[in-house]
């Protein structure tokens, strides 16, 4: 999988999603018969209540092993992909986003909500910025090796603009590399968890009752950037999806 350029998320995702089905069962997926991984999959998603999207990346690393691991095409045709809800996240009202920022704790944290929410990035991106990723002229920020590993450019409004200034006199200057590094490492960047954490954390202080999510952020500001009178073909390109249809999700 490496060699193939997927993800490092995507590889440590299909290797819980095979750990979890071996521990289960005690034994090696091949060794399972289709029941028994249907069994679990239901197991995984009404016992364990797990969404339908991570019982879909189970589905998915079942399959890729199969198929590309132990040739077990029969397997790979048997095992049913479930339907993916992808779009049920809820959306935040402006009130809602102003009080998110009013719960923030420091220029980091105001600095992660108005990336997630005023530029739409994925968490993965916002942790891989670097200030040389900004063109302070044009108000752009050039998103690298995305999803897909596909490079895109966004623009950035006056607030984000503010909000980074702020977080830099906060730290005592401009970031040499990483953007907005580790709480525990210095000089390292800022985890995947730790923006989940962090979020959930202000979610909290703000008594925001909705479940909120960093891709929360992000499609808030999707359903607000349509809502405002823009392009549908232009959210595409600002969100970075191949397929139109995905984006069309947002109109719903």
């Amino acid at each position: 999988m490496n060699l193939l350029g997927n993800a490092f998320a995507t590889r440590q995702n299909y290797l819980r999603g095979l750990r979890a089905l071996m521990l289960h069962y005690k034994r090696l997926p091949e060794a399972c018969t289709v029941d028994e991984i249907k069994c679990f999959l239901v197991h995984q998603r009404d016992k364990k209540q797990y969404s339908s999207s991570t019982v879909n990346l189970r589905v998915c690393a079942l399959k890729y092993y199969f198929r590309e691991v132990v040739g077990r095409l029969d397997l790979v045709v048997a095992i049913p992909n479930p339907r993916v809800s992808k779009f049920d996240v809820e959306i935040l009202s402006i009130e809602e986003v102003l009080q998110l920022r009013r719960a923030c704790r420091d220029m980091r944290q105001l600095l992660l909500v108005d990336l997630l929410y005023d530029a739409g990035l994925r968490v993965r991106e916002v942790v891989r910025l670097r200030v040389s990723d900004f063109d302070k002229h044009h108000r752009t920020i050039t998103i690298r090796n995305s999803k897909g590993n596909k490079t895109r450019v966004v623009q950035y409004g006056a607030g984000l603009r503010q909000s980074l200034r702020a977080y830099c006199k906060a730290r005592g200057g401009v970031p040499k590399a990483t953007l907005i590094e580790s709480y525990k490492e210095k000089g390292q960047p800022l985890s995947k968890r730790g923006v989940q954490h962090i979020i959930r954390q202000i979610v909290k202080r703000s008594g925001i009752k909705k479940r909120i999510s960093p891709h929360s952020l992000r499609h808030t500001y999707a359903v607000h950037y349509l809502n405002a009178g823009g392009s549908l073909q232009q959210l595409q390109q600002l969100l970075g999806h191949e397929h139109i249809t995905t984006t069309l999700h947002y109109l719903k």
